[in-house]
């Protein structure tokens, strides 16, 4: 049988998994800052990300990529969180994740994906250790 006290999940463990999806996206995917994968990720981390296995080398290299780009959009992500459970160890942490991409004061586009990850307690505090993200299409409806 589960023992209930290593599910109950406080405030204050709630506020660390969302500070680490958000800081995650605000400082890697926005702002393309490889040196920071560490703070965010273990080093086996994976995210399936339709279809495809991204790794922190991957990461890095789309990062690379993204600076070489002299009109790269400014994004920001907001996210709505579905559910965020502790098992021990770590947190299962459903959310939709929805992007703006903008260009100067201008949306250049907006995306939204259905996304979850699995954060682990590590030596060095919370870290992402798997994500999988599923891009949503606007016009579809549940």
């Amino acid at each position: 049988m589960e023992n209930t006290e290593e599910r109950k999940i406080s405030p204050v463990e709630k506020q660390i998994a969302k500070d680490l999806i958000q800081g995650a996206f605000d400082d890697l995917w926005a702002g393309v800052d490889s040196s920071k994968i560490s703070d965010y990720h273990t080093d086996d981390f994976i995210i399936l990300e339709n279809g495809h296995i991204w790794d922190n080398d991957r990461i890095k290299r789309y990062m690379r990529d993204q600076l070489k780009k002299k009109d790269r959009p400014v994004r920001i992500n907001k996210m709505d969180y579905l559910s965020i459970e502790k098992y021990g160890e770590s947190m299962q942490i459903a959310y939709h994740n929805h992007g703006e991409f903008r260009r100067a004061d201008t949306i250049a586009y907006k995306v939204q994906w259905l996304e979850s990850a699995l954060a682990v307690k590590t030596d060095e505090g919370w870290r992402l250790k798997m994500m999988h993200s599923t891009w949503v299409n606007p016009n579809q409806k549940d």
